[in-house]
């Protein structure tokens, strides 16, 4: 096992996805209880194009790239827990999409419509007061949603789930040979979790948006309005991402580093609410995932 492989992945429906460079694999455990795996060869379009690579271009390739392989993953998942085969059907299509533009425009007005119009109301004139406010109220928000979400049932299995999917990864990347024993003593939080990476994407966006609303509605006149306001910061949430996820690959690659653990600390918390302790059937479940991964991967370079 190449322990450089940097190893990520995301909980489904009963199961773990996992993915390494060159690799990657989907196991579920089933009603019967047995773990079915998926693994397929894996190359990242960063992979497959040094454009891709360049700093910034990277955060929202890899961002909408793993958005893609995610809901792929977790229909997968579902289609094989409640061994039903999804037929491929135009309607199957357009539910997916009809589903994900639904989810997508929930987001928009709890996360970033409502937060804006709400503060809006106090007429605050200095941009970056305005957005730590506006930010404030949308992190209250997200931390309700989270809270609210992790007390239905499925959801917390889900959480479980991503917390063995932790737990793995720590085992391999402190070169432990991946077994249930050796996974279990390791932290459910970790500095590169998606969760991690929400929080630093909400930070992000208090500072770079008081500058560039700055720049819009008082160098440039545009009417500062709650839709106008919503559509700049539509317009400029992929610098933001990007920016974000500068940021957390930084602490990602020195999450040792003291000042680094502080930084991310905040991200850590969140992680309270998003991972939960997994039993040891589920860290079974996340090991059979990276294993395969993996396996996939040594395929290829054996090539």
């Amino acid at each position: 096992m190449n322990k450089t492989l940097r190893a990520g992945g995301q909980a489904v429906i009963e199961g773990i996805m996992m993915i390494v460079e060159g690799g990657y694999a989907l196991s579920v455990r089933k009603k019967d209880g047995t773990i079915h795996t998926i693994s397929k060869s894996y190359q990242k379009l960063s992979q497959r194009n040094g454009f891709y690579r360049l700093p910034f271009i990277r955060g929202i390739v890899s961002f909408i790239e793993m958005m893609n392989l995610g809901m792929d993953s977790l229909n997968k998942s579902a289609e094989i827990y409640y061994e039903e085969q999804s037929s491929g059907s135009f309607k199957d299509t357009l539910i997916t999409i009809l589903t994900f533009i639904f989810a997508f425009a929930l987001a928009i007005l709890l996360f970033m419509y409502i937060p804006i119009k709400l503060t809006s109301f106090l007429h605050i004139e200095n941009q970056l007061y305005f957005n730590l406010l506006a930010g404030a109220v949308r992190f209250l928000f997200f931390i309700i949603y989270l809270v609210f979400i992790s007390r239905i049932k499925d959801i917390k299995r889900l959480f479980m789930y991503h917390g063995a999917e932790h737990k793995t990864v720590y085992a391999y990347e402190n070169g432990l040979e991946l077994t249930v024993d050796n996974a279990r003593g390791f932290s459910t939080k970790h500095p590169r979790c998606g969760t991690s990476f929400i929080f630093i994407t909400l930070i992000s966006a208090i500072l770079f948006y008081a500058f560039i609303d700055t720049i819009i509605f008082m160098w440039l006149n545009v009417p500062n309005t709650p839709l106008h306001r919503l559509i700049n910061h539509l317009v400029f949430m992929p610098l933001v991402v990007a920016l974000s996820y500068e940021l957390l690959t930084l602490a990602g690659r020195y999450y040792k580093n003291p000042l680094v653990k502080i930084l991310v600390f905040p991200g850590i918390l969140f992680q309270f609410v998003t991972t939960k302790e997994p039993t040891d059937d589920m860290i079974e479940v996340a090991i059979a995932s990276l294993n395969a991964a993996f396996k996939e991967s040594n395929k290829k370079d054996n090539e």
